[in-house]
């Protein structure tokens, strides 16, 4: 019987420690921080447009968080494809492909713009030196496009599928093609004699001072703007924070304060509110 004593004392031993760091490693993961992140932009600070959304979340869930930033909204997509983003605020473009590409994320809130800005969130096309979209179709050859980004959407993805409409692609019916990084920066090539041709958000060449000799060419739509998104997974509570995300402008007005002046295009949306799915989807097929 002394003989077995030491296995004995070794048995209980391990039964004792899985008593103790089992529970605490699942502890530990249960507390695994929620990531919240966006993409980032010129001249707008991204981390702190989020943080006060991060922190009411942390609060809401009584749960850790923490921000982080990719360089575009398609990276951010990735990063959600791949498990390291649970709660994400993307573009119109990144929403697409998100849902696009995995039907199991689900469709947080999106800000409630008011009506009137709402129609001025819009994709324009300007020129120098080209008078109409018919001389557009016909000179493009020789034409240098500037769009501000492959995932942008009212400098991007909008307006190329415009073009491709007229039996323009974009990467291959111009002389050239370049990605301008910002919508300002798209229009400031044009007004340089740097591009011939430019895709922008409307508000900013609306709000730019006009130039002598560039001309407004087309004009889209209304666009909506893209809803926040969640990566359901154990310990990532997305219908709640559906609910939290609701009474926001109730219990936390800093939350789309701070979005607000993270995107011009949220206008001045107080409050967030169910997505409609059916006009967003309805955007999903002018996306490659």
């Amino acid at each position: 019987m002394r003989s077995d004593t030491p296995m004995v004392l070794r048995c209980l031993l391990v039964l004792l420690l899985a008593c103790f760091v089992l529970p605490a490693m699942a502890h530990d993961e249960e507390r695994k921080p929620w990531v919240i992140a966006t993409y980032a932009y010129p001249q707008r600070d991204r981390i702190a447009a989020i943080q006060p959304l991060a922190d009411y979340l942390a609060k809401r869930g009584g749960h850790p968080v923490q921000v982080r930033l990719f360089p575009s909204p398609t990276a951010l997509v990735e990063a959600l494809r791949d498990g390291q983003v649970d709660v994400a605020v993307p573009n119109l473009h990144a929403y697409l492909q998100t849902r696009r590409w995995h039907q199991h994320v689900t469709t947080l809130p999106v800000p409630q713009v008011p009506l009137a800005q709402a129609d001025r969130y819009r994709a324009v096309l300007v020129a120098r030196g080209v008078s109409s979209l018919d001389a557009l179709a016909r000179d493009a050859a020789r034409l240098r496009l500037v769009l501000v980004g492959r995932d942008s959407a009212s400098g991007g993805f909008v307006p190329v599928h415009h073009l491709r409409a007229l039996g323009l692609e974009a990467e291959a019916a111009f002389a050239s093609l370049r990605y301008a990084g910002s919508h300002a920066a798209a229009l400031q090539a044009v007004v340089e004699g740097e591009a011939d041709v430019a895709a922008l958000a409307a508000d900013v060449y609306d709000a730019s001072p006009k130039q002598q000799g560039i001309v407004e060419l087309w004009r889209s739509d209304p666009i909506p703007p893209g809803p926040l998104l969640c990566r359901p997974a154990p310990g990532v509570p997305c219908q709640a924070i559906t609910a939290w995300l609701l009474e926001a402008h109730l219990r936390d007005p800093a939350v789309m304060a701070s979005l607000r002046a993270g995107w011009p295009e949220f206008g001045d949306a107080e409050r967030l509110v169910p997505a409609d799915i059916a006009r967003l989807s309805s955007q999903a097929t002018r996306i490659d």
